[in-house]
């Protein structure tokens, strides 16, 4: 059983977590507010005309980032993400340049063409060829302190930003950051083991054509190296005749349209029911201290307890906190609840790459993950859409309360029908 945590993974995670923190979640996802409180004067348009621009962005990622992720399978990580990462920058650099709307919609394409190929999902694929007894411990740091820490500070970050020198500093700050720090990172520490000359290897199961149909019972693999993972497991046609692919794909959309449609719009949510905008603000923050726990102590457990199991608990406080932000106006029960949403959301983005990578190895990974995420976008976007659609027809976006407690059930099913793991970690 070789050794998994060396120097040369030190470096490599150290990597991962500079990519993670200099990505499309901190970069993008939690600056995107703060602009659109300055766009629609800048480029002469309402806000709805502007938002217009995100929604075509985040349908868009959901449509791409299966095939980027295939291009990862055969390609190679570096190969896609290097040239990625220098079109992030370009992109926003020439927001920083833009004047009209339409402007803002053809830069709102290009880059969710560019954001999908430096996702969450060749570093996943990374990380998972380096480490397998404590993968889920390690995906769980590079995603809490590295997407999670930069999700917390950059908000603050741009608006200083765009305070000093307008959208156009704001802009260009985060070209200048993932250039001057995501690239390097990425080209200097970020790549995956050295391929075997011979790369025959031996699954964690007898070879052959497997049971696509049923999880088999998970046979540890003491032998295996980082260069044999990168060959293990179902081909992407072999991983679309099983059942397990299509409960993470329905268990992934319905928990990302529920928690992530709630958070996009729980600020105007809680002040249309009366909660005071800075409460409101408040009670934002203890949402994502409860993601940063739950994707760091989720990946913790499951590397403990091998099993898919250890997700529910997670599940169940989102349910139980989805129910308080959308039914309690009191402001201790809200900042109570919210942290437990937080928790099952941060389980979710921080297991779905260990799930994918467990049932199906890696050999398809960045594929079949792509999908998932692609499903994560596809829920969004609904979750986003309801909502709205609830509260302009009713007024009201109490009904949506309803429903994502339905859909957020849905998930938790999902999750609690799953199988063993078809490639379970080596024994420590």
């Amino acid at each position: 059983m070789q050794k998994e945590f060396t120097s040369r993974s030190a470096f490599v995670v150290l990597g991962v977590w500079l990519a993670f923190l200099t990505g499309p979640n901190a970069m993008v996802a939690a600056t995107n507010s703060n602009f659109l409180n300055v766009l629609p004067g800048v480029l002469g348009a309402s806000r709805t005309a502007v938002s217009g621009a995100l929604a075509v962005s985040v349908w868009l990622v959901a449509l791409v980032i299966p095939f980027t992720g295939r291009l990862m399978d055969r390609f190679g990580v570096r190969a896609v993400i290097l040239p990625a990462l220098v079109g992030f920058a370009a992109i926003y650099f020439l927001m920083g340049t833009m004047t009209q709307l339409w402007h803002f919609y053809v830069l709102q394409i290009l880059l969710a063409f560019v954001i999908t190929a430096c996702n969450a999902v060749g570093y996943a694929k990374v990380v998972s060829t380096w480490f397998d007894r404590n993968r889920g411990l390690v995906l769980g740091l590079c995603v809490a302190f590295g997407a999670g820490l930069g999700q917390t500070i950059m908000p603050q970050v741009s608006q200083w930003a765009i305070g000093w020198g307008g959208y156009r500093g704001g802009y260009w700050l985060i070209a200048a950051i993932i250039l001057c720090i995501g690239f390097p990172a990425v080209f200097l520490l970020v790549r995956t083991p050295d391929a075997r000359a011979n790369s025959s290897t031996t699954p964690h199961f007898e070879p052959g054509e497997p049971d696509t149909n049923a999880s088999p019972a998970a046979v540890p693999f003491e032998d295996d190296t980082p260069q044999d993972r990168q060959t293990i497991g179902l081909t992407f046609r072999e991983a679309i005749r099983t059942r397990e692919l299509y409960l993470i794909f329905t268990a992934i959309a319905f928990a990302s349209m529920s928690l992530l449609g709630t958070i996009q719009q729980a600020v105007p949510m809680l002040t249309d029911r009366g909660v005071d905008v800075s409460a409101a603000t408040t009670v934002m923050s203890f949402v994502f201290m409860g993601v940063v726990a739950g994707e760091f102590s989720a990946g913790l457990i499951v590397d403990r307890l091998n099993t898919p199991k250890v997700v529910l608990p997670y599940f169940l406080c989102a349910i139980v906190g989805l129910y308080v932000l959308h039914h309690v106006n009191n402001t201790t029960a809200l900042t109570l609840g919210a942290p437990l949403m937080g928790l099952g959301l941060g389980c979710e983005v921080g297991l779905n790459a260990y799930l994918i990578s467990r049932y199906f190895g890696l050999k398809s990974f960045g594929t079949l993950y792509g999908l998932t995420m692609g499903a994560s976008n596809l829920g969004i976007g609904l979750g986003i859409v309801l909502m709205g659609f609830v509260r302009d027809t009713w007024g009201s976006y109490a009904p949506m309360g309803t429903v994502f407690l339905g859909t957020m059930s849905i998930s938790l099913i999902c999750i609690l029908v799953l199988g063993p793991f078809r490639y379970a970690p080596a024994r420590r």
